[in-house]
């Protein structure tokens, strides 16, 4: 039946889109053990929610105490309903909010991150500020992503020395 058809359509689906055109089958994935999101707004939030939904710790890092104190409030408020909804348990809120943390000192932090995501306000030149400081504060092989979703991916990463590391 069609119900039928649609499961079958969307399970194949989920493994197709998994794949990578053109990406070798022995290729070895990166670890990620720690993970900053620069930008704790309303991107950077659902970001940083859905590593620590998959069990990956998490901190946002912003510039000030009160736009962090404001996005990890946000993270708990869209969990909290998830949770008042039944859609989530309380012991699975609080195991994933274990995950997340929050900080305003951007070297320290950005410093220890495996994988770096930045999600501020969609400009070139603000990008371009962060990805030339992520490239100097960075560990080396660390990767490198924005959230752009208009801008040049390449423009942003010839900022920094390691244009290879950086990923939309």
């Amino acid at each position: 039946g069609e119900q039928s058809q649609a499961l079958r359509h969307i399970f194949f689906g989920e493994r197709e889109a998994q794949r990578v055109p053109g990406l070798p089958a022995d290729t070895q994935v990166l670890p990620v053990g720690k993970l900053v999101v620069i930008g704790g707004g309303t991107m950077g939030g659902g970001i940083a929610m859905s590593a620590a939904n998959f069990g990956v710790p998490v901190t946002i890092v912003e510039m000030t105490e009160e736009a962090l104190a404001k996005g990890l409030q946000r993270c708990e408020a869209n969990w909290q309903r998830t949770v008042a909804s039944g859609r989530l348990s309380q012991a699975e809120y609080d195991k994933r909010r274990a995950l997340l943390s929050g900080s305003t000192d951007f070297e320290k932090t950005v410093g220890e991150a495996d994988l770096v995501i930045e999600a501020v306000f969609e400009d070139m030149d603000i990008k371009k500020s962060v990805f030339s400081q992520l490239d100097k504060i960075a560990k080396p092989g660390a990767i490198l992503a924005t959230n752009t979703s208009a801008l040049n991916i390449d423009e942003i990463a010839a900022v920094t020395s390691r244009p290879e590391d950086v990923i939309g």
